[in-house]
C-alpha cells in the first residue's frame, strides 16, 4: 500500500475513534442530564399540585382532585397518578390510554398495584410548608418508568395540628430521552462522517503536494539510480525535511557519479594490471593510470632488487629507468627508517616538499614491503588528500599483486596464493553441495555438514529422478583441503550429467540405476584422481511406491536404517555389496540390492568423520556411541534428531578439533497422516501441485 492511504487511513481511524469515544460520552452524558431534568421537572410539577390534591383528598371530592390531576397529563410524559389515603385505600386516580385521561377503577388497580399503611409510612415525609420536601426521591421502576411519591398533608388554621391524609404517586415515561437520544446520535453520525471527508480531502492535497509529490520524485530518481540513470531533482525554497532529504539526495547523486567514474578508472586499471605478465608493462599501465586519476605529473615504481618478499630490502631498482638504490644508500634508509616510523599510521609516506614529491611504500597484503611509489607533482597542482591515498593505495593492491605474480611464475613459488586457492577451493564446495534438495511429501530431511579443514571432501546430493523416486548420493574423499574438495566438485558435475541423462530418458531409473551412477562417477574420478585420490559413495535409489531402497556401495559406511520393534526403536544397517572405491580402477562394477522400508522410519547417511572423532583421550567415539545416540532421539522430527546426534558427538570431543570432516543426513519416510499435514501446511501453488 503507498503512503497516502496509510496516512490517511490512519488519520480516518484515530478520528473515528476520537469521534466515537467523544459520541458515546456526550451521549451517555446528555441521557444523564435528560433523566435529571425529567426527574426534576416532574418533581416540580407533583409538589405545585400536592395543595390541590390535599384539599380534595380532605373534602373528599373526588372532582377537586380530577381538576388537580389533569394539567399535570399534558407533558404527555406521565402515566398515571393515584391518591392514596392514610390507610391504604385509592382515593382517587387517572391514567392515560391510548392518547386519552381516564379515571382509574379503585378495585382494578389494587389488584395490580396495592400500598399498604406500611409502604404509606415508609414514604411519607415530614409536614413542612415547602412542598418541594414533601416528596420522596423518584425512584426507578424499569428502563423508562420511574415513581415520585408525594405526602398529602392538610393544616385547617394556623393554630391547628397538620393531619396526614395520604400519597399521590406519580408515574412518568422516560422513551421521549431515547427519541432525543436517537437524534444525537444521527447527527453525531452525520458529524462524523463529514470531519472524515474533510479531514480526507484536506490531507491528501496536503500529503501530495508537501510530501508524496516529492518522494514519489525521489522514489522514481532512486530507481533511476538502480538503473544506471543519475537524474538531480529540483529543489523548492522550503528548508523542511523533505527538502533537505532531496538535497542530500542531489548530492548523493554527485558523489555517486563521482565514485562511480573512479571506480571504473580503478576497475579498468585493475583489470589491465592483474591481466600482464609483463613486470615493465604492469609498471607503466600502473604509472599511467595512476597519473590520471590523482593529477600527479610523474608515477615511478621501485622494486626490490632480489625479486622476492623481504622485511629488509637488499636494494631497489626503479623500473622505468633502472636506476637503484643500494642496500646502505643514505636515501633508501631514509625512506625505510621512514616507513618503519609510519608504518601504523594513516598516510604511511614519506614526504619531499622541497620536490613535491611523496614516497609511499608498496606492500602486499601481509604488509611485507615489494617496493615504493614515487610519485612527483606539479608545483601548481601539488594536491594529496584522503581520496588520492585511496587510489594510489587501491591501484597499488593490484599492482602488489600483479608483482608477486610475476615473481611466483619467475621462481616457480605458488605457495604464495594457497590462501586463496582454499578461498576459491571452499566456496565451490559450497555451490556444489546439494542445497537444493526436493520439497515432497513423501519424506522431510535435514542435513549437518562441518568440514575438518577450511575445504572438505564429503559430498551428498539428492535428485528426483522420477514422481516417486529419489537419488540419494552420499560420499567422502580420502583426505581433505583444496584436492578433497576439487573431487567432490568432479562428482557433482558427474552427478549432474547423470540427471540430464534421465532427464533425456538416455538412462533408465529402475532397480540397477545405483550401479551405474557408481560406475559412471568412477570413470570420471579415476580420470581426474589419476590413482592418488579417492572417494567412498553409497548410491541409494528411493521408491516411495514400493517402500524399497535400492542401494549400491563403493567402500562406503552402511546407511542405518531405524525401525520400531513392539514399540521400541532399533537400528539396521543397510549393507550392499561392497565395491571397489571410486577412482581405484576404471571399469569397476557395483552391484545393487533392494531394503523395504515402512513409512514412519528414517534412513541416516553418514561418514565416518563422526564415527572415527576422537576426545582429548585419543578415544574414539565409535559405531555403539553412535548407535545409542540414533535410539535416544529417533522420536524427534528430523531438525531436532540431527542437532541431538550432533550434540552427543560434540560433547564427547570435549571441543577438540576433528581430524576429519563430518557429514550427516536424515531422511524421514511419511506415514499417510503426516503427508496430510504436510500438505496443509504448505503453500497454495504445492497444495494444487
Amino acid at each position: 500500500m503507498k503512503l497516502a492511504p496509510k496516512i490517511i487511513i490512519l488519520l480516518l481511524a484515530v478520528t473515528f475513534g476520537v469521534m466515537t469515544i467523544y459520541s458515546i460520552i456526550q451521549i451517555k452524558n446528555m441521557e444523564q442530564e435528560l433523566i435529571k431534568d425529567a426527574k426534576e421537572n416532574h418533581s416540580l410539577m407533583l409538589s405545585n399540585s400536592l395543595g390541590f390534591l390535599s384539599k380534595s383528598l380532605w373534602e373528599l371530592d373526588k372532582d377537586i382532585s380530577i381538576r388537580g390531576m389533569k394539567p399535570l397529563f399534558e407533558t404527555g410524559t406521565v402515566n398515571n397518578i393515584l391518591i392514596f389515603d392514610y390507610t391504604g385505600s385509592l382515593f382517587n386516580g387517572l391514567y392515560r390510554k391510548n392518547n386519552e385521561i381516564e379515571v382509574i377503577d379503585p378495585q382494578s388497580i389494587q389488584k395490580v398495584y396495592n400500598i399498604d399503611t406500611s409502604k404509606i409510612n415508609s414514604k411519607k415525609m415530614p409536614f413542612t410548608l415547602i412542598p418541594s420536601k414533601l416528596l420522596y426521591k423518584p425512584e426507578k421502576l424499569t428502563d423508562t418508568t420511574y415513581e415520585i411519591v408525594g405526602s398529602l398533608w392538610w393544616k385547617e388554621t394556623e393554630f391547628s395540628e397538620p393531619r396526614f391524609l395520604g400519597l399521590a404517586i406519580m408515574h412518568f415515561s422516560t422513551e421521549f430521552i431515547a427519541v432525543r437520544l436517537n437524534e444525537q446520535k444521527i447527527g453525531f453520525v452525520y458529524l462524523t462522517i463529514g470531519l472524515c471527508v474533510s479531514i480526507i480531502l484536506l490531507t491528501y492535497a496536503y500529503l501530495e503536494i508537501e510530501i508524496i509529490s516529492p518522494i514519489r520524485k525521489l522514489m522514481i530518481a532512486s530507481l533511476n539510480v538502480a538503473s544506471g540513470v543519475f537524474t538531480k531533482i529540483k529543489t523548492t525554497k522550503g528548508k523542511d525535511e523533505i527538502n533537505k532529504l532531496t538535497e542530500n539526495f542531489n548530492y548523493m547523486i554527485v558523489k555517486i557519479e563521482n565514485s562511480l567514474s573512479l571506480i571504473r578508472g580503478l576497475s579498468e586499471a585493475s583489470q589491465e594490471i592483474v591481466k600482464c605478465k609483463d613486470l615493465q608493462e604492469i609498471s607503466n599501465i600502473y604509472s599511467n593510470y595512476c597519473q590520471k586519476l590523482i593529477l600527479a605529473k610523474k608515477v615511478s615504481v621501485w622494486l626490490d632488487t632480489s625479486n622476492a618478499l623481504s622485511n629488509a630490502a637488499r636494494g631497489m631498482r626503479r623500473l622505468s629507468d633502472d636506476k637503484e638504490l643500494e642496500q646502505n644508500d643514505p636515501i633508501l634508509k631514509l625512506i625505510l627508517t621512514s616507513v618503519e616510523e609510519f608504518h601504523d599510521k594513516f598516510d604511511n609516506l614519506k614526504k619531499d616538499e622541497k620536490n613535491n614529491k611523496i614516497v609511499i611504500p608498496l606492500l602486499n597484503s601481509k604488509g611485507v614491503m615489494l617496493g615504493l611509489i614515487e610519485i612527483e607533482f606539479s608545483l601548481s597542482e601539488f594536491k594529496y588528500g584522503e581520496e588520492e591515498n585511496r587510489i594510489v593505495k587501491g591501484l597499488g593492491v593490484s599492482l602488489s599483486t600483479a608483482i608477486e605474480n610475476y615473481w611466483h611464475v619467475l621462481k616457480e613459488k605458488e605457495r604464495a596464493n594457497i590462501e586463496r586457492d582454499f578461498e576459491l577451493a571452499s566456496a565451490v564446495q559450497d555451490s556444489i553441495l546439494s542445497n537444493d534438495i526436493p520439497d515432497s511429501l513423501h519424506f522431510d530431511f535435514s542435513t549437518f555438514y562441518k568440514t575438518a579443514s577450511q575445504c572438505g571432501g564429503d559430498w551428498y546430493g539428492v535428485y528426483e529422478v522420477a514422481p516417486d523416486k529419489i537419488l540419494v548420493l552420499f560420499g567422502d574423499v580420502t583426505g581433505h583441503g583444496t584436492p578433497a574438495a576439487l573431487i567432490t566438485a568432479v562428482t557433482r558435475g558427474a552427478a549432474d550429467i547423470i540427471k540430464q541423462f534421465i532427464i533425456s530418458g538416455s538412462m533408465k531409473v529402475d532397480e540397477k540405476l545405483p550401479g551405474y551412477v557408481l560406475e559412471f562417477i568412477n570413470e570420471c574420478i579415476t580420470e581426474t584422481g589419476r590413482k592418488t585420490y579417492y572417494m567412498t559413495m553409497v548410491s541409494a535409489l528411493i521408491d516411495f511406491s514400493s517402500n524399497q531402497i535400492i542401494a549400491a556401495s563403493a567402500g562406503h559406511t552402511p546407511p542405518a536404517l531405524i525401525t520400531m520393534n513392539l514399540g521400541q526403536p532399533e537400528v539396521k544397517y543397510i549393507y550392499p555389496k561392497l565395491g571397489s572405491r571410486l577412482g581405484y580402477e576404471k571399469g569397476s562394477k557395483y552391484e545393487t540390492q533392494a531394503f523395504p522400508f515402512l513409512p514412519g522410519e528414517q534412513i541416516i547417511f553418514y561418514t565416518d568423520g563422526i564415527i572415527e572423532g576422537e576426545n582429548s583421550s585419543a578415544k574414539e567415539y565409535g559405531m555403539k556411541k553412535f548407535k545409542q545416540s540414533m535410539k535416544n532421539h529417533c522420536a524427534n522430527k528430523p531438525d531436532l534428531f540431527i542437532k541431538s546426534i550432533i550434540n552427543d558427538a560434540y560433547l564427547f570431543f570435549e571441543g577438540i578439533p576433528q581430524k576429519d570432516d563430518i557429514a550427516l543426513m536424515i531422511i524421514r519416510f511419511l506415514t499417510e497422516q503426516e503427508k496430510e499435514l504436510k500438505k496443509e501446511t504448505q503453500n497454495p501453488k504445492m497444495r494444487a501441485a
